[in-house]
């Protein structure tokens, strides 16, 4: 029986509805989708003022180290009174010890209050925080049960207190209640409590030993919170958290910790005081929002993908500087590129750890004299503001074209990662427009992100943060700076970790303009293409260097045009870094 014509109608438009979406899935959309999820990051990226957490027997002395080391000063210059509240039972001369560490300030307006703890403690913790920057908070006692809810008004308090920039100095069982969580109860009965989560994500052991009973304690917890850092702080030891960094006082050392899992073995960091000037950061300090973004890591799929899509920009266009000056005439072709100087819509973005962007910065300047017509500045460090501020994101909604700055493209990351301001800047390309950026601003622009490390970029490699690059196009790592730092080995050490990705290295002064999955080298140095497909051999270059005038396919791993012998390494003489690289040292 023949069908209506109707009927074939409906036929043939289910057919090509079911063509559009094999399109959508299998081509452009799919090169740029937007997967990456705004609670993979933290929100909470550090707190404002300083927690320091001890065990009882670290004692004083101590505790005075540990407030030397990063002693936070009122606006008045003093820092600030403080209130000192120890158990009923808590020894008077132990008391007056503790009471001698905080000594008139500069103007002689310090008060020191000492108090006994009495019930209801939430209400006598909340008056004493109003009259105080500093609360040192002793108790041998174990952690407080809550019957009548008195823990949120707590933390609540403590919280304030906190953004207001005040320190918060827990001994003893009030260090476990800064935790996230906690074991409670003897050991063969031992249960979970929530903590006041003002070291967020963590979960604290005080009197560590490191072996035995306490490390399983805090192997349990973790166990049953993966997403938590453990913190385990040994005797006469005390942790600070100023900002996101950790660090130890006393004469103890502190573990932190992240649990196994069936990809990951159990990852342990000890850390104390530094013995040497010359020490890197990474020996003595912990990032702690890196620490927790490796745990959230650990709970998802594995990344990168053993099969990353292809590396392709089906619409619109990427500049990707290696550092140092901009190549002749590259950032006309990026205006021009985004709609030229009448019809641009540009913002820039900034690579900043400050809370607040510069008021005239140089690329606007820029942008301004070569006639662009509209052009943004676009800078914040709470998430929750790139995600929801309609305000912030609506010059995204129209924009033509971007620019990240250079300096440590964690801080892009930490901004941006997951939030609709990320998605708004894909959207950029799908129009039709154009994203560019040099340094960091070159790096953040791949799916893997490279040298993410906040404590330092000597490492290429950073956990936690190799899912924080934008994605723009995926299937690569980028690394800028290249010969001019001397990074090819980094290279092969990263080619050697995640062969499925195309490795992508950057002189100073050297720039790709990607286009569908065509990468154009401009410049004065040359761009490095690292693709583990090929055969290595150990007295030849793992890589292919090309000049400026050379075309590489980075989807089919494909020399397309080599008009001239790349220039050797030793030949490459660095520059003076323009305004968006001069931060990433």
């Amino acid at each position: 029986m023949k069908s209506s014509p109707v009927k074939r109608m409906a036929s043939l438009l289910l057919c090509f509805s079911a063509l559009a979406m094999f399109a959508v899935a299998s081509g452009g959309a799919a090169a740029q989708e937007f997967n990456e999820r705004f609670d993979h990051w933290p929100i909470d990226l550090k707190i404002n003022g300083r927690i320091v957490i001890a065990d009882e027997t670290a004692g004083p002395a101590a505790v005075k180290e540990a407030l030397q080391r990063s002693e936070r000063r009122t606006p008045s210059g003093d820092a600030g009174d403080a209130a000192l509240l120890f158990d009923e039972a808590f020894a008077d001369d132990r008391a007056a010890e503790y009471a001698q560490l905080f000594p008139q300030g500069s103007n002689g307006t310090r008060r020191v209050i000492v108090a006994r703890a009495t019930a209801p403690f939430d209400r006598q913790i909340c008056e004493l925080l109003r009259s105080c920057n500093i609360l040192l908070w002793q108790s041998s006692q174990p952690p407080p049960e809550d019957p009548h809810n008195a823990l949120p008004a707590i933390r609540d308090a403590l919280q304030s207190h906190l953004a207001a920039g005040g320190t918060i100095i827990a001994i003893g069982s009030p260090a476990k209640l800064m935790s996230a969580c906690y074991l409670a109860g003897p050991e063969r009965h031992a249960r979970l409590a929530e903590g006041l989560n003002l070291m967020p994500d963590c979960v604290i052991e005080t009197g560590y030993d490191g072996e035995g009973a306490d490390r399983g304690r805090l192997l349990s917890a973790l166990a049953l919170r993966p997403r938590c850092v453990g913190i385990g702080i040994e005797k006469e030891a005390a942790v600070v958290l100023s900002g996101r960094r950790l660090s130890v006082a006393g004469q103890g050392k502190a573990a932190v910790l992240l649990m196994a899992n069936e990809r990951e073995s159990l990852r342990v960091q000890t850390i104390s005081q530094p013995t040497s000037p010359r020490q890197s950061p990474e020996e003595y300090l912990i990032d702690l929002t890196q620490w927790r973004r490796e745990a959230i890591d650990r709970t998802l799929e594995p990344f990168p993908s053993a099969e990353p899509a292809e590396p392709r920009v089906e619409n619109g266009a990427l500049v990707i500087v290696g550092g140092g000056k901009m190549p002749a005439g590259l950032m006309d072709r990026f205006i021009e590129l985004a709609g030229g100087p009448q019809l641009a819509r540009l913002i820039y973005i900034p690579c900043l750890e400050a809370e607040e962007p510069p008021e005239n910065p140089l690329v606007l300047t820029q942008w301004k004299r070569m006639g662009v017509k509209q052009a943004v500045q676009l800078h914040t460090k709470d998430r929750n503001k790139a995600n929801r501020d309609e305000e912030f994101l609506t010059p995204l909604k129209s924009a033509t074209g971007i620019w990240f700055g250079g300096g440590r493209q964690w801080n892009l990351a930490d901004s941006y990662y997951g939030a609709e301001a990320h998605r708004l800047m894909k959207q950029v390309l799908k129009r039709g427009g154009v994203i560019g950026g040099s340094s960091a601003g070159a790096s953040i622009q791949a799916r893997y992100l490279v040298r993410a490390a906040p404590l330092g970029n000597l490492q290429i490699m950073a956990p936690g943060y190799e899912r924080g690059g934008l994605g723009f196009i995926s299937g690569v790592a980028i690394d800028q700076h290249f010969s001019q730092r001397r990074r090819h080995k980094d290279m092969t050490q990263l080619m050697n970790r995640y062969p499925q990705l195309l490795g992508i290295g950057l002189d100073e002064g050297t720039a790709i303009i990607v286009q569908n999955s065509v990468a154009e080298i401009v410049g004065t140095g040359n761009a490095h293409f690292y693709d583990r497909n090929l055969p290595v051999f150990p007295d030849r270059p793992d890589y292919i260097a090309l000049p400026a005038g050379a075309a590489y396919d980075l989807a089919r791993r494909a020399v397309l045009k080599e008009p001239r012998k790349p220039m050797p390494p030793d030949a490459q003489q660095g520059s003076d870094m323009d305004e968006s690289a001069a931060a990433d040292r």
